[in-house]
């Protein structure tokens, strides 16, 4: 063994046509191992990466990326320009690279404890071909024997004195690493900002080492002081922050007329007559009050979360405290950049729900609507797809060929800070009280009938836990009305079924409700491996005619509105509806793992022979559901019909996928679901259909798949090949063919 540099100035650095290559390294470790406090695999990943020359990659003992390097000439092309050499290829021998390599795993091992710990590098030679040879000499470990806590002149106060002393006699006993110690000392100074001690970060923090006698008891002495801090040249004790003075600045996108308020010791520069109530809501840190990173940052997001806010950049300064006072004063500045107003966007494209086909949605907004912070939306859609008939059979026309269905959607929705009647005070400063009103019309223009569906309805939307994702939406009125218009070939083949569930359903319908919806989720943290959300929906219909027409228990009936066609009387609608949805995802970096979604909903009527409305039964198949099928070609129960084509009003449904990205955009999954839909009630013309707890586990369908997804960021385009390998009742699939379901966005 040579010592420091004795072999490596033997070497020649000069670049030649044949090079010495380095081909092997060899670790060598001159204490017994059995002594040693580290074994010799232990310190090879203590300094991995320290070497900055590797060896060639091998595999079953061959370099084959060092020989195709050199096969395809990239590997003599960076010996000829001097640059680094392809990935896994041999580096050329350079003596003063080495030498800078082994003073970094010196340096290593002295952070790690190892105070004496030397390297010396040798070499060996075969041909061109050089082994090196690193010794590892590391000599005892040094120990943390006594440790002390100077704060004199910091102005922590004695409590905080004591909590630093704990965490720092914690090293006593331990090992010396220079790495950890650095890292706890960031840590203590965090734990004291989140306290309120504004400006005392790590650098006031300074580590003292003392090793006198180490080398005879490999024991040293920690000292911690906490330095004070400095202003114009004096040395003064830290203080606490506090919050002295707000103020806001709203940066226009155009040119507008501007104006100061002041409002919750608050001053607002923003533009003449605008609302503030969004905005202060999301205020969490008040005047007065002590600084508070946490509340700082939660504002901060809270505000950047506003529709009309594209960026918010926060500022701090410290003014100058007087000589009595206990605390910094802070001024805390607030430059708010808005986003443009209008935005267009596509929503759907290539939705498919059964067939060939899909469904086209564009949004309009005003997000300023009349510079109120509100948002006013224009939804306009339009679908054309081809969907089989209700029940097999040819009408004569060929209507079942081909786009033979058309749908139109219009939607306007109205958003705005609240409309209860209650003041921002009768709120905490968790919620962000939202109220949304909307008027939706939708008419499709299906093979054997037609419908439109007209629906107003006011939301009322309460942001009970940031940090949670804990939401609260009431649906105190929400009235829609339906209208069919059947074919009569159509109409025959209802009567033929003979079932008053199913005709029930193409009937129309007043529907008065009201509903709630909560959803929460997992904490946002980048860390956790396991995400879930939660969604409880409760929707309730007709109750409130059924209270005040008690002479008529069995159904309320009221005049339809002409628009719909001929007056006519129509039935009340009243069912209750519930709806769960449950999602998790196991994964590192929310992209590539295993993520889950079950289903679990209930629609049942309250009248006797009547279903529920066509709009709130559920179903099954497409491209977000049970992908081996079409929609509305499963189920219910065991019903082996596949050209039933019907609703149900039970739903379970289970999905899982494994995403994993191949590179940047290029997404792959496997996925398998299972689930059906069913009757809450037996139909004396339709066998096996009503939901049963003995039997209901042998009706789940199962379908399995793999698709592929292009993510471009702000929209991702999918197509999901899906295959029945489990009917319901337990019958194995016999159906060769896949389902093809192109759409966009996730399925979950």
């Amino acid at each position: 063994m040579c010592s420091k540099g004795t072999a490596l100035g033997q070497e020649t650095t000069k670049q030649e046509a044949n090079p010495k290559l380095i081909w092997n390294v060899e670790w060598q470790l001159s204490t017994n191992e059995a002594e040693a406090e580290l074994d010799l695999a232990q310190w090879q990943t203590l300094l991995q990466g320290g070497l900055a020359a590797q060896p060639p990659d091998r595999l079953i003992g061959i370099p084959l990326r060092h020989y195709w390097a050199k096969l395809n000439g990239r590997w003599q092309r960076a010996i000829d320009s001097g640059t680094r050499v392809p990935t896994g290829s041999a580096p050329p021998f350079d003596s003063n690279l080495l030498e800078q390599s082994r003073a970094l795993l010196e340096s290593r091992m002295i952070r790690n404890g190892f105070l004496e710990g030397e390297v010396t590098l040798d070499t060996s030679s075969v041909d061109n071909h050089v082994t090196l040879i690193l010794g590892l000499e590391p000599g005892k470990r040094q120990r943390c024997c006594t440790t002390e806590v100077n704060a004199d002149g910091s102005g922590l106060q004695q409590s905080q004195v004591q909590a630093l002393e704990q965490s720092w006699n914690s090293w006593q006993g331990k090992p010396l690493d220079l790495d950890a110690l650095d890292r706890a000392r960031e840590r203590m100074a965090q734990e004291l900002q989140q306290e309120g001690w504004f400006g005392l970060t790590s650098d006031f923090f300074s580590i003292d080492i003392d090793t006198t006698g180490s080398q005879s008891s490999q024991c040293v002495s920690l000292g911690l002081r906490v330095v004070p801090g400095e202003s114009n040249g004096t040395t003064m004790p830290h203080r606490k922050g506090r919050v002295d003075s707000l103020s806001f600045h709203w940066h226009p996108v155009q040119l507008e007329a501007m104006e100061t308020r002041e409002i919750d010791g608050i001053q607002w520069r923003v533009p003449l007559g605008r609302d503030l109530r969004g905005l202060r809501q999301s205020m969490r840190i008040e005047k007065g009050r002590p600084y508070n990173p946490m509340e700082l940052a939660q504002t901060r997001q809270s505000i950047r979360q506003y529709p009309l806010v594209q960026d918010l950049r926060v500022g701090i300064t410290a003014l100058k405290p007087t000589a009595a006072s206990a605390y910094t004063p802070l001024h805390i500045h607030m430059d708010a950049y808005p986003s443009e107003r209008r935005v267009m966007r596509v929503n759907g494209a290539v939705t498919q729900r059964e067939n060939l086909g899909g469904e086209v949605a564009f949004s309009l907004s005003d997000q300023d609507f009349r510079r109120r912070a509100e948002q006013l939306s224009l939804k306009l859609g339009l679908g054309l797809e081809s969907v089989p008939s209700f029940i097999n059979q040819d009408n004569g026309d060929g209507a079942n060929n081909g786009l033979n269905s058309r749908v139109l959607s219009a939607g306007l929705s109205y958003r705005t800070n609240r409309l209860i009647p209650f003041g921002a005070s009768a709120f905490p400063k968790s919620n962000q009280p939202e109220s949304q009103i909307s008027l939706t019309i939708r008419d499709e223009d299906r093979v054997n009938f037609s419908r439109t569906y007209i629906q107003l309805g006011l939301v009322e939307k309460f942001l009970e836990n940031p940090e949670t994702g804990s939401v609260i939406e009431l649906r105190p009125v929400e009235v829609a009305f339906t209208s069919s218009r059947l074919e009569p070939n159509f109409t025959a083949v209802l009567d033929s079924l003979d079932s008053d569930l199913i005709t029930s359903s193409f009937e129309p319908r007043a529907l008065f409700s009201s509903g709630i919806r909560w959803r929460m989720k997992s904490a946002a943290d980048k860390r956790r491996v396991f995400r879930w959300s939660l969604s409880v929906e409760f929707e309730g219909s007709g109750n409130l005619f059924h209270l005040l027409h008690g002479d008529e228990p069995a159904e309320t009936n009221i005049t339809l509105p002409s628009v719909f066609g001929e007056a006519r009387q129509v039935q009340v609608a009243r069912y209750t509806r519930w709806m769960t949805d449950i999602r998790a995802g196991w994964s590192s970096n929310g992209k590539n793992g295993v993520f889950g979604r079950c289903v679990m909903g209930v629609a049942a009527s309250s009248i006797d022979n009547v279903a529920v409305p066509l709009e709130k039964q559920f179903y099954v198949g497409g491209p977000n559901s049970m992908r081996g099928w079409p929609a509305l070609s499963l189920g219910p129960g065991g019903s082996n019909d596949a050209n039933l084509r019907v609703r149900g009003d039970i739903r379970i449904e289970t999905n899982i996928e494994l995403r994993r990205y191949v590179n940047d955009w290029i997404q792959c999954a496997l996925f398998t679901d299972a689930g059906n839909i069913w009757m809450t009630r037996p139909d004396p013309e339709l066998a096996d259909v009503e939901f049963q707890t003995a039997t209901f586990l042998s009706q789940v369908a199962v379908s399995c798949g793999a698709g592929i997804r292009l993510d471009f960021g702000y929209f991702m385009l999918r197509c999901d090949a899906g295959k029945p390998v489990r009917w319901p009742n337990g019958t194995k699939s016999t159906d060769p063919s896949w389902r093809i379901h192109p759409a966009i966005s996730l399925p979950f």
